[in-house]
């Protein structure tokens, strides 16, 4: 796994062992392609949620954006990443509820949310996430799932735009913790 674009292009990174499923070179680098040409990552709050090795936020951070917030029960592999690279970075390791009971209060214009597929946990999390009104104004969450299985709980209407990747689906989710049509989860 590598960094694929940006300030620490090329640059390795360590990812967890075990039975993990980290974003492959290819789809991460279409997905951050595909942020940059709608405009996204410049100078970006982000929250990389179930961090893993933290690539999807340090690849956000190498393309521009402003800060990264990593969470996950085990963010070690993240901080040693992030200390590799020398980026100063808040982790929080914690249970994904616990994490974003502790980030209530902030705004992120993106967020990663990248669970264990099959879990639930991607729409539980985006759940609390409009719950505690974390996305900026023009925030979106980025839920990657299995894509032979869709987000059920996430309403149609705040889905924004979708993308597979074989076995990999990303919803790219706005919540507008005002209003009805995305606030009821």
């Amino acid at each position: 796994m590598r960094v694929i674009a940006g300030k620490y292009k090329g640059a390795k990174l360590i990812s967890p062992r075990g039975e993990v499923r980290p974003t492959t070179d290819l789809v991460k680098g279409s997905l951050f392609s595909m942020l940059e040409a709608k405009g996204l990552l410049r100078g970006a709050a982000c929250l990389d949620l179930f961090c893993g090795s933290g690539a999807l936020g340090i690849e956000a951070l190498s393309r521009g954006a402003e800060s990264c917030v990593f969470a996950d029960m085990d963010t070690r592999n993240a901080a040693v990443n992030l200390d590799k690279l020398k980026i100063p970075c808040r982790t929080i390791r914690a249970d994904f509820r616990k994490a974003l009971r502790m980030l209530r209060y902030e705004r992120f214009d993106l967020v990663f949310c990248d669970p264990p597929y099959k879990s639930g946990f991607a729409e539980e999390a985006f759940g609390l996430i409009v719950k505690y009104g974390m996305l900026g104004a023009t925030g979106i969450a980025v839920l990657e799932h299995d894509s032979k299985n869709d987000l059920i709980n996430v309403p149609e209407s705040c889905i924004i735009d979708k993308r597979v990747f074989g076995v990999s689906a990303f919803d790219f989710v706005r919540g507008d913790s005002e209003s009805d049509i995305c606030g009821n989860i």
